[in-house]
């Protein structure tokens, strides 16, 4: 089978551990891929020149009821960091930055923000997944609706992302964990308005997060969200 000059075909392929909702965590939403790799060093095999695509994206479920879940796509517009930010600081109902700025990061009114704690590290569950809407954008601060967030300083490394809604799907009850019920597959969905529904692209930048609708049963009930993404 022949291929176009220059095409770029996966050189590895990735399933990050899946993002596991419980009664506990409530509906906050978790990432389901975090950023891809940015190019490696020419030295580094496979070679990767950074992003992907979600190949494949599948729920399963012990909970005795059905459970929606909510697919983001997100994008880091902004990252804690002393270099940039200064100190990072979150009020109830919004964040303040001692330098830098909101603005030029592109945030606008209307916006619909998450929290995420560094890479690679404990997710922080204070803020971590919470939605909050920007009502106001100055330099310094990003005030929301409401008080969406809890007071704290942020730890370095924190993302601010700029999500948006991607669809919303129903689990069925012991989705894939029962011998009679399938798990629920994403990719594809009639819900998805997206004209290509057999694969999500991501870039470097880009986040794919799931929240539930409403929280799980007790324990040992469960909602899993896991991927398989190629890297480029």
């Amino acid at each position: 089978m022949s291929s176009p000059d220059y095409a770029i075909t996966p050189a590895l392929f990735n399933a990050p551990p899946p993002a596991t909702f419980i009664a506990s965590t409530g509906t906050s939403a978790k990432i389901v891929v975090d950023q891809l790799p940015t190019t490696a060093a020419t030295a580094t095999s496979p070679q990767l020149y950074g992003g992907g695509t979600v190949v494949d994206l599948v729920a399963s479920s012990s909970d005795a009821a059905p459970k929606d879940v909510q697919l983001y796509l997100g994008t880091v517009a902004t990252t804690q960091s002393l270099g940039a930010t200064g100190n990072l600081t979150a009020t109830t109902g919004s964040l303040a930055r001692a330098s830098g700025s909101f603005i030029s990061d592109g945030w606008l009114q209307g916006d619909l923000v998450m929290t995420f704690a560094p890479f690679g590290t404990a997710a922080n569950p204070a803020m971590d997944g919470i939605l909050g809407i920007v009502t106001a954008v100055a330099a310094g601060s990003l005030t929301f609706n409401g008080t969406p967030f809890s007071a704290q300083t942020l730890a370095a490394g924190t993302r601010v992302v700029r999500v948006k809604p991607h669809f919303r799907q129903t689990v069925a009850a012991t989705a894939g964990t029962a011998n009679n019920v399938a798990s629920q597959g994403f990719l594809g969905q009639v819900n998805d308005g997206s004209v290509v529904r057999s694969e999500i692209k991501l870039g470097t930048s880009n986040l794919l997060i799931a929240a539930l609708v409403a929280a799980p049963s007790a324990l040992p009930a469960y909602v899993s969200v896991g991927a398989v993404v190629a890297l480029y």
